[in-house]
């Protein structure tokens, strides 16, 4: 039993739709925006890279997106576009189950709504803002508008959501609690986030301007923020063009062991902002070129979905897009992927080292 992906759906800084991630993997490039914030001491202003989620009107009616905010906007967008990817817009498949993996959740309420009862007091308090805060709302709101009926799960895990969802999606898979997963991953920039951006990273972000920890990242560790989402299903054989889930792997690199697959290229998500930037060249063959796509989505919790994305879309085409030229992390004694490469066998590893020496490691093959 193969567990293929049918479809895929994006939205990000680069644009909505696979189409425009290819663009942006294309031109090896995404425009950030400067958002400005008022602070205690005086306005500041920081980079940023936003989704624009205009185009869910096309699936969502607008009386139904009158009390729905950003971030459930982004999970629907997803959604939406991973079904279409997979031509089930039309034809909703029975037997579905939905998983969305965030690492901050709906942050933006959640500040918005304590704000508002903080400064004040309780009867201030909006419903709609409170019940669009908790963890679970986008994808009640998915199933909701999706009149899906199946399991429903909400997974916070900060970084490594995106793995401990897929675990789940193929666990449900393979006891046939459903025949179709749609998983994917979502998160939000919010203020406080930009703020905390700004004190850690200066002003630009520039290695060289920038004090204490940021000193040891470069300028590409921007916040971003987006979502993207997969079509599951099992079949006998691996069919889809995006070809298969074959291993998903999570653990602490320093406690156990963690098994590489042999002959497969690497996707890194090194952001700038986990302490694992530093460890992958102690854990990845001496031989390796791995790449590196953050500058392009930005640095968010659930940043693996879209390294997913990126080494599916490798398995179609045949070739893996060269890592950006600038704005990238520094990967002691790893040189990086710097021109369009044949992967060298059928599948591609996506890894990511996260907070607490966790990693997460997904592969993806085509037969």
């Amino acid at each position: 039993m193969n567990i293929t992906i049918k479809g895929i759906g994006t939205v990000g800084g680069f644009g909505a739709g696979i189409s425009a991630l290819q663009q942006s993997l294309a031109t090896r490039q995404t425009s950030a925006q400067m958002v400005s914030l008022d602070t205690s001491k005086g306005p500041i202003r920081i980079p940023a890279l936003l989704a624009d989620t205009t185009s869910v009107q096309a699936y969502v009616d607008k009386r139904a997106l009158r009390r729905i905010d950003h971030y459930i906007r982004m999970a629907l967008l997803g959604s939406f576009l991973a079904l279409e990817d997979a031509e089930l817009l039309d034809s909703k498949p029975e037997r579905m189950g939905i998983i969305v993996a965030t690492g901050y959740g709906a942050t933006c309420n959640t500040f918005d709504f304590q704000h508002s009862v903080i400064t004040a007091g309780d009867p201030s308090g909006s419903p709609t803002k409170f019940s669009n805060s908790v963890h679970n709302a986008a994808a009640a709101h998915i199933s909701i508008i999706l009149r899906e009926l199946g399991p429903n799960l909400s997974i916070s895990h900060y970084d490594m959501s995106m793995p401990s969802a897929l675990l789940n999606a193929i666990q449900w898979l393979k006891e046939e609690r459903v025949d179709w997963v749609l998983v994917g991953g979502v998160d939000e920039f919010c203020k406080v986030l930009g703020y905390y951006w700004h004190c850690h990273y200066g002003n630009t972000g520039s290695s060289t301007q920038a004090t204490g920890r940021a000193a040891s990242v470069n300028r590409h560790a921007v916040v971003g923020e987006g979502s993207c989402f997969f079509v599951l299903t099992r079949e006998d054989e691996c069919t889809s063009a995006y070809g298969c889930i074959e291993d998903v792997q999570l653990g602490n690199f320093e406690r156990g062991r963690v098994d590489l697959p042999d002959n497969s290229p690497f996707v890194l998500g090194a952001d700038g902002f986990s302490p694992g930037d530093t460890r992958y060249a102690e854990l990845l063959p001496r031989d390796c070129r791995p790449a590196v796509y953050t500058p392009l989505y930005g640095s968010l919790p659930v940043g693996m979905a879209f390294d997913m994305a990126i080494a599916a879309l490798a398995l179609r085409s045949g070739t893996m897009a060269p890592s950006p030229d600038d704005l990238l992390p520094a990967l002691p004694g790893l040189p990086l992927l710097r021109k369009m490469q044949m992967p060298a066998g059928k599948r591609i590893s996506c890894l990511k080292l996260g907070a607490g020496n966790a990693f997460g490691l997904v592969t993806l093959q085509r037969n």
